[in-house]
C-alpha cells in the first residue's frame, strides 16, 4: 500500500464497496436486530456510517471554500438524533443513504486541492485535512466488524491492520505506558486495542480514540 493522499483515498473507496455489499445483502429483520454495539441496531449502525461522511464531507467543503464547518452541525445532540431518526428506516433505503453519502464523499475528497490539504480541521483534535481519508476509512472498517454480519478482523485488509497499529500503539504508549500490549496476530491486536478484543483475559485497554 501506498501512504499518499490518493491511496487513502483508493483504500476508503474499496472498504465503501465491500460494505455495500454487505449492506446490500441485509434483510429487513436483520437490519434491526442488534449490532456489536451496545444499544445499537445494524440500522443504527449504518445511519451513523452515512451521517459520518456527511460530517467529514462538510470539512472538505468547507476546506475548499475557506469556510469552515463543523463536523456535526447542533452537536453530540443533534448527531446523536439524526442517528435514532434514520436507524428504522427500510433496509434498501438505509443501503441506499450509505452508499449515495460514502459516494459523494469520496468525490468531493478526490476533488480536493492539494494546497488545501495541510489545513486543520476540528476533528476530536484538529487533525490536517489530508487524514480525512483515514478517518473515514476506520469508520468503515471498524463499523463494517460492528455490524456483527460474519466480517471480522480477520477480514481488515493487512494495509488497514498496519496503517492503525502504526498510529494508535505509539498513543496507546504514550497515555498507559505501563501496559503491555498481548501476543496476538496483528489483526487481533488491532481489535483489542480499539475495544474489539477477540478473546477473553485481556488487559482492560482506555477507550478508544486515545
Amino acid at each position: 500500500m501506498g501512504d499518499t493522499y490518493e491511496d487513502m483515498i483508493d483504500e476508503v473507496e474499496r472498504s465503501q464497496a465491500r460494505l455495500d455489499l454487505t449492506l446490500a445483502g441485509l434483510t429487513e429483520k436483520q437490519a434491526r436486530d442488534a449490532s456489536a454495539l451496545p444499544g445499537w441496531s445494524r440500522g443504527h449502525v449504518a445511519t451513523h456510517l452515512a451521517r459520518n461522511a456527511d460530517g467529514l464531507r462538510r470539512f472538505v467543503v468547507g476546506v475548499r471554500s475557506g469556510v469552515p464547518s463543523e463536523m456535526y452541525p447542533g452537536g453530540p445532540d443533534a448527531r446523536a438524533a439524526a442517528i435514532e431518526e434514520g436507524a428504522g428506516r427500510p433496509v434498501d433505503l438505509l443501503a441506499a443513504d450509505l452508499r449515495f453519502a460514502g459516494g459523494r464523499l469520496i468525490d468531493d475528497l478526490r476533488a480536493a486541492e492539494s494546497a488545501g490539504l495541510d489545513t486543520p480541521v476540528k476533528w476530536r483534535t484538529p487533525v490536517p485535512a489530508r487524514f480525512i481519508p483515514v478517518l473515514r476509512w476506520r469508520e468503515l472498517e471498524i463499523h463494517h466488524l460492528d455490524l456483527a454480519v460474519g466480517y471480522t478482523c480477520d477480514d481488515w485488509p493487512a494495509a488497514f491492520v498496519e496503517s492503525t497499529l502504526a498510529t494508535e500503539l505509539p498513543a496507546l504508549a504514550a497515555l498507559a505506558p505501563d501496559l503491555v500490549p498481548p501476543a496476538l496476530p496483528r489483526a487481533e491486536l488491532l481489535a483489542w486495542l480499539i475495544g474489539r478484543p477477540t478473546r477473553p483475559d485481556l488487559p482492560t485497554v482506555p477507550t478508544w480514540p486515545f
